[in-house]
């Protein structure tokens, strides 16, 4: 039987983006959305009663559109309105007996594997056969955690092809048992499986307790699931390395306001140091939304960075010294990049970095070697010098697919100027990320 999939999300980024050479006197640095928060209160938005409103300063990536063109996919009602510095989402819900119930059904999950993750534990609660698909670098990305745990919950999905993506997945979770059930569920690599165990529960007709096996990465993204699940309506609790989640309704309030992603200040540091000029960062978060990236501004001085009022600008006085990203590991890159031609120091907590949109640790040390900067992998560890002066790259930089790499390298690029492989890949995050620093 074939599927029409729908292609609107781009495959590959393999275009050439040019990036002058710049010399900033100051920027303006809006943090974009948070689409960590986004593309949950989304999934939850889909599930609630009513229609709920979400408020946005700025715009979002295309992996929040992903998330919408994925609910409308599924027969959700989502529409979007546009003002020069803010963007309203409006949802209208239900529960799963919303969503689409046509024939030869197709979601594109485009580049975003969050917005994959939770589609899955959404699909997982209809009756009836779906098709997932995503670009080029979503389709090799690894899933098997959440995969094992729907197929042993009575789930079945089929694999259409070598990759990891196409593939039809067919519920019911469960087979819509009202009796209490169980779930293994491993969160060595991402902690993504659990965010869409808890918001598809809002699904399920039964009592659930999820035990995970090894040791869990990104917690502070899995807490976030479980603080927005509890704010509307459920019970989620902990118990050592258990999570009891009663059967429960979801119910959000008409507005929400999205706070700001705090892991795109890592960009705007490295701007500050590469172009030597102040950066006023807007639409910082509160701590308890910043997902472990309130690190930049606690270990700002180790940085070599002054932080006050919201203005970053550089300084000497920085100092060697350790960071642990278990819980911010998209701060990588950057942090790289910016350890380097400062203060250098250790970079751990990174070994889940490998299942992202590249393999970042291999990705990142090629990316820093094209300018000259040298890092090396203790057995896990990024080992930075400092001091580093970076060099003009002597052929393009291939950004692999991979949105922070490109970024990353935009920054460092602004230096010299010069040629990416990647165009485009900044705007799965941010969308306004080049106009932003002057370059379009």
């Amino acid at each position: 039987m074939s599927v029409q999939h729908d292609s609107s999300v781009e495959d590959s980024f393999s275009d050439m983006q040019h990036i002058p050479k710049l010399e900033l006197q100051h920027v303006d640095f809006a943090l974009p959305p948070s689409k960590s928060h986004l593309i949950r209160l989304l999934a939850l938005g889909a599930l609630n009663q009513e229609k709920v409103v979400f408020n946005l300063v700025g715009k979002p990536g295309k992996d929040v559109f992903s998330m919408v063109k994925s609910l409308q996919s599924l027969g959700i009602n989502v529409s979007t309105r546009e003002t020069d510095s803010s963007v309203q989402i409006s949802i209208e819900g239900g529960n799963y007996q919303s969503f689409s119930t046509q024939q030869q059904l197709s979601v594109n999950c485009g580049n975003s594997g969050t917005t994959l993750r939770i589609i899955m534990g959404l699909i997982a609660s209809m009756q009836q056969k779906v098709t997932v698909i995503g670009d080029d670098s979503l389709s090799v990305r690894e899933n098997e955690s959440l995969i094992k745990s729907l197929i042993d919950s009575g789930v079945k999905i089929e694999k259409i092809g070598n990759n990891n993506l196409p593939i039809e997945i067919t519920g019911p979770i469960f087979d819509g048992s009202t009796k209490d059930q169980n779930v293994l569920l491993d969160c060595s690599k991402s902690s993504q499986p659990l965010s869409a165990w808890m918001i598809a529960s809002a699904n399920f007709h039964c009592d659930v307790q999820i035990e995970l096996v090894g040791k869990t990465v990104s917690n502070r993204h899995y807490r976030l699931t479980q603080e927005l699940c509890n704010q509307f309506g459920a019970s989620i609790n902990q118990d050592l390395n258990k999570y009891n989640i009663p059967k429960w309704e979801v119910q959000m309030p008409q507005y929400y306001n999205v706070p700001g992603d705090a892991s795109m200040a890592s960009f705007a540091i490295l701007l500050s140091m590469v172009q030597n000029c102040p950066v006023q960062v807007k639409n910082w978060p509160e701590q308890k939304d910043a997902l472990g990236c309130e690190i930049l501004h606690e270990m700002a001085p180790s940085l070599g960075i002054i932080w006050e009022n919201s203005v970053i600008v550089g300084s000497n006085n920085g100092e060697y010294a350790t960071y642990d990203l278990t819980d911010c590991n998209d701060l990588i890159t950057p942090l790289a990049a910016i350890l380097a031609i400062s203060s250098g120091g250790e970079i751990s907590g990174i070994s889940h970095t490998v299942y992202k949109e590249s393999n970042r640790i291999e990705k990142t040390i090629e990316l820093m070697d094209c300018f000259g900067l040298k890092v090396s992998n203790n057995q896990g560890r990024l080992v930075i010098d400092g001091g580093q002066i970076p060099v003009v790259p002597k052929v393009p930089v291939h950004c692999h697919n991979d949105h922070r790499i490109f970024m990353t390298a935009a920054i460092m690029m602004s230096k010299f100027g010069g040629d990416l492989i990647g165009k485009g890949l900044h705007a799965i995050a941010d969308e306004s990320f080049l106009h932003r620093i002057g370059i379009e």
